[in-house]
């Protein structure tokens, strides 16, 4: 829980979860009991191992609660304490969500890490949360996170137990597990609450070490009830993702939601264009749940235009899925938009399918329930009203418990909230808009300019795959505003048409003084391949732009 019950004066509050339908049970392994009870035989997950040279992994509700028990029986034969930390390092996998649920069953804590991890990165993780015990894998594409973990045990004092898939070390804890009775996990199980602690994400930060995000069962187990609702999925969903499940999104939205649904998720270790067309067309996937970068690669795989989708509802407005020509998309459905963060556990705000798509368009949705926001201004802290823009600081069902190591006093503010460093305001609808990160805001001629507006309007620009915004400084006008562009390949622009384009959706000030562009490779890129190296580019601009420092 956060340090103070959120004080709620000033709050723009969404609906209460007393009055909100459709939420079950708000604890990992009540969740997973209750989505088995109803959907028992349904199919939950579809995963072709690569660690079984391609067969195709099924397993149904059944199976999955099934193994999440084996798991954490063998956690209690471990060794494993209530409150312990359990660290998955593994792919999306069927074991990966089974030792998640397993963890909450016994009540430790599930610490699914990053993949993309290099070895002095994974062992601030390890270190950080204290694990026993890791379950990994013996490989995935050219890593070997037992040899990774092994070169750095003596780093790691609390490490007692690592077991992989692929090797001896996997069946021989699930052994020592069997002879666990039933009985000791159910008495376990019985006493794990809303509030106990469940599940850490750690953040992944351009330029710092990553951050452990401690959520209780309540945050995630909401996510996935709501969510589900959120983006109107059933027992006949079958989502396609392979956003990591170390991922809020990958967790709560595209894997969780779709499981208190009844709905099945087809699985792909990492992402690669022509197998998970195959994959979409041979599970008759209904919902692709990708990002704009994993579309783009679909849209321009070779096989793309043979590959039959007819089986895809879920294909918003004209998006690449939505003009494939054997897709016809549901009418009545368009993507979710929202706000949220790690710390919130996924989306504080959000539309929903049902939205129309004019509305969509407008903001980031509204609170969700059991979520309280406030605008602050963040020099005085002065809570604000409608249409008054501020800091975004943020409390409620799914907020964090708090940074691993860090106070709650040093977390929190007096009430009770979270301020994420977010700008924004709430209009007269109760609509949330996001402007962007608060210390990215640029500052030029005196005038506040929003990466993030800007990055969002070029997303309608047809030659532009990636844009990035940046302000570099600049004596006179304090920084200007550049635009980083990488055109889709087969596509090209010019300076002035882009500056053109964004002249008709946003003020004139805010066009950038300089558009730039870059090959795909040229744009500097975090471990995982997600994020731009923000400081890595201000170099590559300043070498485009033939000045030291970045001042005139």
């Amino acid at each position: 829980m956060s340090a103070v019950k959120p004080n709620l004066q000033g709050a723009f509050s969404g609906p209460s979860l007393e009055s909100t339908a459709g939420i079950g049970a708000l604890t990992l392994p009540g969740f997973l009991d209750e989505v088995t009870q109803r959907f028992s035989e349904s199919e939950a997950i579809v995963f072709d191992d690569p660690l079984r040279d391609g067969e195709t992994v099924r397993w149904s509700y059944r199976d999955l609660a099934t193994n999440a028990r084996k798991i954490a029986k063998s956690l209690l034969a471990a060794g494993v304490k209530r409150g312990d930390s359990v660290a998955i390092v593994m792919g999306n996998r069927p074991e990966a969500v089974a030792a998640i649920f397993g963890a909450g069953i016994v009540g430790a804590i599930a610490v699914p890490m990053s993949t993309f991890a290099p070895a002095p990165e994974l062992a601030h993780m390890l270190r950080k949360s204290s694990a026993p015990v890791v379950l990994t894998q013996r490989q995935l594409l050219d890593r070997h996170f037992a040899a990774d973990i092994e070169s750095i045990r003596d780093q790691l004092p609390s490490l007692r137990t690592v077991a992989v898939i692929g090797e001896a070390s996997w069946n021989t804890f699930l052994d020592a597990g069997a002879s666990v009775p039933d009985s000791d996990i159910d008495s376990i199980q019985e006493t794990v609450t809303p509030d106990d602690p469940a599940l850490v994400i750690f953040s992944s930060g351009t330029t710092s070490e990553p951050k452990g995000i401690l959520h209780g069962h309540r945050s995630p187990s909401l996510q996935f009830w709501i969510q589900s609702q959120l983006f109107a999925r059933h027992a006949s969903t079958r989502t396609f993702s392979a956003l990591p499940i170390f991922w809020t999104a990958g967790l709560n939205t595209a894997v969780g939601s779709t499981l208190a649904s009844g709905g099945c998720w087809v699985a792909q270790e990492v992402f690669e264009p022509g197998e998970a067309l195959r994959l979409i067309s041979r599970e008759r996937v209904t919902e692709p749940y990708t990002l704009a970068h994993q579309t783009a690669a679909l849209a321009e795989h070779a096989d793309w235009e043979s590959t039959d989708l007819s089986s895809v509802k879920c294909a918003y407005g004209k998006g690449a899925f939505a003009r494939h020509a054997t897709v016809t998309p549901d009418p009545n459905w368009v993507m979710p938009v929202g706000y949220g963060l790690s710390e919130t556990c996924a989306f504080a705000t959000s539309y929903r399918s049902s939205d129309s798509r004019e509305q969509v368009r407008i903001g980031s949705g509204r609170v969700l329930p059991g979520v309280h926001i406030r605008v602050v201004d963040p020099d005085t802290e002065r809570v604000l009203g409608v249409d008054e823009e501020g800091e975004l600081v943020v409390a409620g069902a799914t907020l964090m418990h708090g940074y691993l190591g860090r106070p709650a006093d040093q977390t929190f503010d007096a009430d009770g909230y979270f301020h994420t460093g977010d700008a924004g305001h709430v209009d007269v609808n109760g609509i949330v808009h996001y402007s962007g990160r608060r210390t990215e805001m640029i500052k030029t001629g005196g005038a506040n300019v929003s990466p993030a507006e800007l990055e969002v309007a070029l997303r309608a620009c047809a030659p532009v795959k990636l844009s990035r915004i940046l302000g570099i400084a600049d004596k006179r006008l304090d920084q200007i505003v550049v635009a980083c562009i990488v055109c889709k390949e087969g596509f090209s622009a010019t300076e002035e048409e882009i500056k053109a384009f964004l002249k008709e959706r946003v003020a004139s000030y805010k066009v950038p003084k300089h558009v730039l562009f870059f090959d795909e490779a040229e744009v500097p890129m975090t471990a995982g391949g997600t994020k731009v190296r923000d400081e890595g580019l201000v170099e590559k601009i300043l070498e485009k732009l033939g000045r030291n420092g970045g001042e005139q």
